[in-house]
């Protein structure tokens, strides 16, 4: 099936559960990732700013919409939000009364045990979802009073998704990959495959551009992750155990690159995660257990470089 035929099949079929399905399937075709310890240190080829050139026309256009700069306004509300699933003649709440205010430019660490409910958390912070109870505001706008095309396309405009099985479509090439969410915003084609081929020297891998995931390493997969997730240049990263699996070399550096859009371009970047570890990032750390928020800590770290 041709890139074409793919995104014709997914606009016919535009919801968040259809979708997701979907890229979990793409993503099992080659299994668990294999580690990268032959892998160069990636700080020699992956830069630090991938808006670096403030005289590039191209660099313009990718700036972020100023959407939410109003640090005294949430980019992302959750108010009393349940999430209950129907088990039998049961309901089970994997979330329950959950109460969050997301502000642009956060670093944001979701931590919480296996099926302490961050998984469903992610799920509504991403609009992949929406609340059995209560409401989810993005950028002040309620989501479940937005019909399904309107929500694909404020969800695509606004959040880049970085998942622990980098969910890449195995049938096509790195490039293609990335062009996949220029694609769902119909970018024009010429300009599309520029800002792919920017963001893949960005993450140091243009000369992987016709390879198929299953030709590279885990640590390399997950570096396309991250430049389709910079694709439409969303205010919003979302990262799901992004480092997972991943060696522990590769995965400490996928965080740094993160930091990095967060202290430099702004980019609120949200981690779901149970790893101790990566609260190093964090400028909040919120602790979820048994479906609610036990506690919210505010960190400190060094301020962001001018």
């Amino acid at each position: 099936m041709t890139l074409t035929e793919i995104i014709e099949t997914f606009k016919m079929k535009l919801n968040a559960s259809n979708i997701l399905n979907s890229l979990e399937k793409a993503a099992d075709f080659y299994g668990e990732s294999n580690n990268d310890p032959e892998m160069s240190d990636p700080g020699e080829t992956i830069k630090n700013s991938p808006y670096s050139s403030s005289d590039s026309d191209f660099v313009k256009s990718l700036e972020a919409e100023n959407l939410s700069r109003n640090r005294e306004v949430p980019l992302i509300k959750l108010t009393d939000v349940w999430k209950t699933y129907q088990m039998g003649e049961s309901e089970f709440a994997a979330l329950r009364g959950i109460n969050l205010e997301i502000y642009e430019g956060e670093f944001l660490v979701v931590l919480g045990p296996s099926g302490s409910g961050k998984s469903t958390l992610m799920n509504l912070l991403g609009c992949l979802d929406l609340p059995s109870k209560g409401m989810v505001f993005l950028n002040s706008s309620d989501i479940s009073e937005l019909d399904e095309s309107e929500l694909a396309r404020i969800r695509g405009q606004m959040i880049g998704f970085i998942f622990q099985s980098f969910n890449l479509i195995p049938t096509l090439n790195t490039q293609e990959n990335v062009l996949l969410p220029l694609e769902f915003q119909e970018e024009d084609v010429r300009k599309a495959r520029k800002k792919a081929a920017y963001l893949l020297e960005i993450v140091g891998l243009s000369d992987k551009k016709h390879n198929l995931p299953s030709q590279l390493s885990g640590g390399q997969r997950q570096r396309v992750a991250i430049a389709r997730s910079l694709a439409v240049n969303p205010p919003v990263i979302l990262a799901d155990e992004p480092t997972g699996n991943l060696d522990s070399k590769t995965g400490d550096y996928i965080l740094e690159f993160l930091d990095g859009l967060n202290k430099k371009e702004g980019k609120t970047i949200i981690i779901v995660t149970h790893d101790l570890e990566l609260v190093k990032y964090a400028t909040r750390i919120v602790y979820i257990r048994d479906g609610q928020i036990e506690k919210i800590e505010e960190c400190t770290r060094n301020k962001p470089e001018e």
